[in-house]
């Protein structure tokens, strides 16, 4: 079970495993550090240079932070704090749900986005996972006459006073 609220959540994990109390405590709040750094910045594109640019001026720290953090796993740092092979095994579990690899290979960031955004103010996830949204896409389009044709290369794009009006393949 997880607690929409952080100190629910953090008071039920240290209940069930009170020698790692510290780690636990180390570990998350190293998410929420991240968390927090991702959350003061006005996401944008993360590719594009002059953007990145100004927005370490704007929040140094909080940009140092993340390039720190952004070649590193959760894993690996989960792993600095706790020994417990159990709650690796629930952090693994957590990783997996989120971006389906354990904790060793999901990116520290994303882990942070993830494990702190549900006690931040809740992930919602469409029914049917995050697959129904493209499934949903794609009927939508079919009920207003296109056609769905997968794994078809687009040659053009086909433009009607300057607006795309279909695709030709």
């Amino acid at each position: 079970l997880v607690h929409r609220e952080y100190n629910d959540f953090i008071e039920e994990l240290v209940s069930k495993f009170p020698h790692e109390k510290e780690g636990i405590l180390k570990f998350y709040g190293i998410c929420w550090k991240i968390f927090n750094s991702l959350n003061s910045l006005e996401l944008k594109s993360l590719e594009e240079p002059l953007y990145l640019f100004g927005q370490f001026f704007k929040k140094p720290l909080e940009c140092l932070t993340l390039a720190y953090y952004l070649p590193q796993n959760a894993g690996d740092i989960a792993r600095k704090f706790i020994k417990d092979q159990q709650l690796l095994s629930f952090i693994d579990a957590e990783c997996f749900i989120v971006s389906t690899v354990n904790a060793l290979k999901t990116p520290m960031i994303n882990a942070s986005m993830v494990l702190c955004d549900r006690h931040f103010g809740g992930i919602n996830y469409p029914v049917g996972g995050v697959g129904g949204i493209a499934v949903s896409l794609a009927n939508g389009l079919v009920e207003k006459g296109s056609a769905i044709r997968y794994k078809a290369n687009v040659t053009n794009v086909i433009l009607e006073n300057g607006k795309a009006v279909g695709v030709r393949l």
